[in-house]
């Protein structure tokens, strides 16, 4: 990898992502396989590591990073790196051919301010998140505006991506279904791989490898169901055997903080984000792990931790919409089951049922191993060989 350097920007891709991980890196990477001149604008911070690994042809190019911590930050962080980008793109990149994440999610509107060539990959469909979410109404002027310019900047995109049939569906609305590439992600099978409780340094740190573990590793957002976790936590403080965690940080820390406190839990833990070289072992140590999605978007998105958690083979819990996505990922495999946030009952019963039932829990967790063998660094090949 390379920071910013001095060389002719003809010919050249950039890649346009404002949060860029492992993901991002294994597109790119793909894409150095055939192509000499290479850029990610990215904003990532705390992702170094994973940044480099990048390809010695890649240029990589900072803008802010994206700052999730209020919804003033966020915003600001989305409307400063767009800035950030399109300056880049004027002076810089001019005549480079634009690969555009939906990340920050007006990225997608660069094109209409410059003159390159562009191909987008949307992990999150504006703007109907907008309106699943109750933030905007489907015939508010912002929502029309959106979905109007959607329709002119899809049917000029020389390659459009996304990452599950849902999301397809909904951007069919803006162009023909079959101009979209459906390719799903990932996980680091190699990385991310089932480890003993003997052998979990993260338990043994933590004291715990004598329990039965359900874990939450992701954002604590505000749309995110996370206290829905506490509430089965204190369903079932008295079996001793049982211990929730709950790792990430997000809008909704304190609140998840004091409802721990105030029902006085020893059954369960909440951590700030762990280090990247022990994520084998954080997510690693599930027995169960825990997966949450909006209902409202949850046709919209199927969440990365989904294979990262089928990778380290544990059985999943998953809150979300039973017309989502990740339900049918669920069925097909055979790798746990789907909740509603309300269902605290089922929920519990779920997690006795998986602590006492050896035989279907095992079940599960090789099913979960299994199924992750489908989504491998591999997939990001099919960008590069589905690209014109």
């Amino acid at each position: 990898m390379k920071e910013k350097s001095q060389f002719s920007y003809s010919k050249q891709i950039v890649f346009i992502n404002q949060s860029s991980g492992t993901l991002m890196v294994d597109i790119v990477n793909a894409f150095g396989i055939k192509y000499e001149k290479l850029v990610l604008i990215t904003g990532t911070k705390g992702g170094e590591k994973y940044l480099a690994e990048l390809s010695d042809n890649v240029i990589l190019d900072k803008i802010i990073s994206y700052d999730k911590s209020s919804t003033l930050k966020r915003i600001f962080t989305w409307l400063w790196g767009w800035f950030q980008i399109w300056l880049k793109l004027i002076f810089k990149y001019r005549t480079a051919e634009l690969f555009i994440v939906s990340n920050p999610p007006i990225a997608t509107l660069l094109p209409l301010f410059c003159r390159n060539p562009y191909s987008f990959l949307i992990y999150d469909t504006y703007p109907d998140v907008l309106i699943s979410t109750g933030i905007c109404k489907a015939n508010s002027l912002i929502v029309c505006w959106w979905k109007k310019l959607n329709i002119k900047l899809y049917h000029k995109a020389r390659n459009i991506y996304t990452i599950g049939n849902g999301m397809a569906k909904c951007l069919s609305q803006y162009v023909e279904l079959d101009k979209i590439h459906i390719i799903p992600n990932w996980a680091n099978v190699s990385y991310l791989k089932p480890c003993a409780k003997v052998d979990n340094i993260f338990l043994k740190e933590q004291k715990l490898t004598d329990k039965f573990i359900v874990l939450y590793s992701g954002n604590l957002g505000n749309t995110h169901k996370v206290e829905t976790i506490v509430e089965v936590a204190e369903k079932l403080k008295k079996e001793q055997d049982i211990y929730f965690i709950i790792i990430g940080e997000g809008g909704k820390k304190k609140k998840i903080e004091s409802m721990i406190e105030e029902n006085k839990l020893n059954n369960c833990r909440l951590l700030p984000w762990q280090p990247v070289e022990k994520l084998p072992y954080s997510i690693g140590a599930a027995d169960v792990g825990v997966i949450t999605l909006d209902l409202l978007a949850s046709k919209l998105s199927v969440p990365s931790k989904t294979y990262a958690m089928m990778a380290v083979g544990c059985a999943l819990l998953c809150i979300a919409g039973k017309d989502s996505e990740l339900k049918e990922i669920v069925e097909e495999y055979q790798v746990g089951e789907i909740f509603n946030p309300n269902e605290i009952e089922r929920i519990s019963n779920f997690i006795l049922e998986m602590k006492n039932d050896v035989e279907k829990l095992e079940y599960y967790k090789q099913n979960a191993r299994k199924a992750a063998l489908n989504f491998t660094p591999d997939n990001a090949k099919q960008y590069l060989n589905t690209y014109k």
